[in-house]
């Protein structure tokens, strides 16, 4: 890489941020990590509201969720952030009544591949009410799930679900509408 190239590369992850992400990690390992079973459910939630976190009434965020930045999270209500799901810095916003099950992934930052520095890039994800992402999924930044979807256990989704709409498959596809049938 020539001297010139390197000169471009600028880092657009701010030191506040890093910081801010090393204190989080302290409290993350001594004070959110080690209290799990349901009767912490509010202690957890206290937590990450007070790193900037919203999150509503009656939802549930596991003990082993990977909360790499709080304050980019917005929770609706009565929603369930399952175990060893992992969120990374970047802007996720979850609406009410959603479930996101075990060890799925939620990428909101990538690098941009069309420069020779490959800067860190970002972009929100946004999940809406009442869809459900199945176990081990990866949503990609910037990618909207829309309300009622369902998406497919170890499904990979790079590109927006429509409402109502069961996805699966790498890449996601669409595998019909969901219908509810209940009154």
């Amino acid at each position: 890489m020539s001297n010139i190239e390197i000169e471009k590369y600028k880092d657009n992850i701010t030191l506040k941020n890093k910081i801010s992400r090393k204190i989080w990690f302290v409290f993350y390992c001594l004070l959110f990590r080690p209290f799990s079973g349901r009767m912490f459910i509010k202690w957890r939630n206290l937590i990450l509201k007070i790193f900037g976190a919203k999150i509503g009434v009656g939802s549930i965020v596991y003990a082993s969720a990977k909360i790499l930045a709080p304050w980019n999270l917005e929770i609706g209500k009565e929603t369930c952030i399952g175990p060893n799901v992992k969120f990374h810095i970047g802007k996720t916003i979850i609406g009410s009544k959603v479930t996101i099950s075990q060890g799925s992934y939620l990428c909101t930052g990538s690098h941009e591949v069309s420069s020779i520095s490959v800067p860190f890039i970002s972009k929100a994800i946004v999940i809406q009410d009442f869809a459900w992402v199945a176990a081990e999924c990866f949503i990609m930044m910037g990618v909207t799930i829309g309300e009622g979807a369902v998406v497919g256990a170890r499904s990979s989704v790079f590109k927006n679900v429509d409402d109502w709409s069961i996805v699966g498959g790498n890449p996601a596809q669409f595998i019909k509408k969901r219908i509810i049938n209940e009154h």
